[in-house]
């Protein structure tokens, strides 16, 4: 008899991300030890390009994407996916992120539990640079996952490498709910800089030092929050307003400093100035209306949700 699981790790994927970054990032979850867990791929696109991955629940929902993902509703992909989460605990994944440590999600879960108010977020975050990729992905298929994290080189901050070479690095700081550190590696600055049109662009070529979509949570937590709003479109701001939620009720915390995930870099072509600022006047709208009214209107027309 299956024993039912204790934490449910949801991984979207949206579009034409791409797929080997999306399996490498599984994988990284399926090799996790030492709590009992399940995998929930939540897709949404035109058509079904994961359903078959071993070990892992699929749902798939068809979106037909226009060219700047202008129409991608985020909340709804991560909510369909907790949907079917059995867990007593929900942790959100992104499908560019691997865990540098192969208990990182048992030792969360040991630290969760100390406080049953107690949520997770933002887990600090190292990044393999694009140029990585390539050999990182050839390692992990000849030597497996595990020992392809192992042999990275974790010596110079904010970033790991697969050769130990030193990258050049630049650092912005930014005092906001909380004081965040935006790294952006010396090529990526140049083309910043070298062109006027990436103005109010800063996302495509700046990096938060956090996993702004990571978070760990209880699921009883996250149904009387009302859950992910589906107000928002596009990526970004629906992560911070269900954390702003959780934190309205809950004892939120950064996760612990010794737990740390890993990004893939890649284009980030879906970024929108327009659609950003759209975001954050939503965003605003939402605290002005208070928590009361928002958590009315995100479990509005979901039955799961009214649990």
């Amino acid at each position: 008899m299956t024993k039912t699981p204790e934490l449910s790790v949801v991984v979207p994927i949206y579009g034409q991300f791409d797929l080997a970054r999306a399996r490498l990032s599984i994988q990284s979850i399926l090799s996790q030890r030492g709590v009992n867990y399940e995998v929930i791929v939540s897709e949404q696109g035109e058509y079904p390009r994961l359903p078959e991955t071993p070990r892992v629940k699929y749902t798939f929902g068809y979106h037909k994407q226009k060219p700047d993902l202008s129409d991608f509703n985020p909340g709804n992909v991560r909510n369909e996916a907790i949907a079917l989460a059995e867990g007593e605990f929900i942790y959100t994944n992104d499908a560019d992120i691997v865990f540098l440590d192969s208990c990182y999600l048992a030792k969360a879960i040991q630290e969760i539990k100390k406080d049953p108010a107690r949520a997770f977020y933002r887990p600090l975050m190292r990044r393999l640079p694009t140029d990585e990729f390539k050999e990182f992905k050839k390692l992990a298929r000849d030597l497996g996952i595990e020992k392809t994290i192992a042999s990275l080189s974790l010596s110079q901050k904010y970033i790991a490498t697969l050769n130990g070479r030193q990258r050049r690095i630049r650092v912005s700081e930014k005092d906001s709910v909380y004081h965040k550190t935006f790294t952006a590696l010396e090529e990526d600055f140049q083309k910043y800089v070298g062109d006027e049109k990436n103005k109010e662009r800063e996302p495509v070529f700046w990096n938060e030092n956090r996993h702004c979509g990571g978070n760990l949570f209880r699921k009883e937590h996250f149904l009387a929050v009302g859950g992910y709003s589906e107000d928002f479109i596009n990526w970004g701001c629906e992560d911070s307003d269900l954390q702003w939620k959780l934190s309205e009720i809950y004892n939120l915390q950064f996760f612990p400093e010794d737990l740390e995930v890993m990004h893939f870099d890649h284009p980030k072509g879906y970024f929108s100035p327009e659609m950003w600022k759209r975001n954050e006047e939503i965003s605003r709208e939402r605290i002005r209306a208070g928590l009361e009214e928002v958590i009315k209107r995100d479990r509005r027309n979901k039955l799961w949700l009214q649990q």
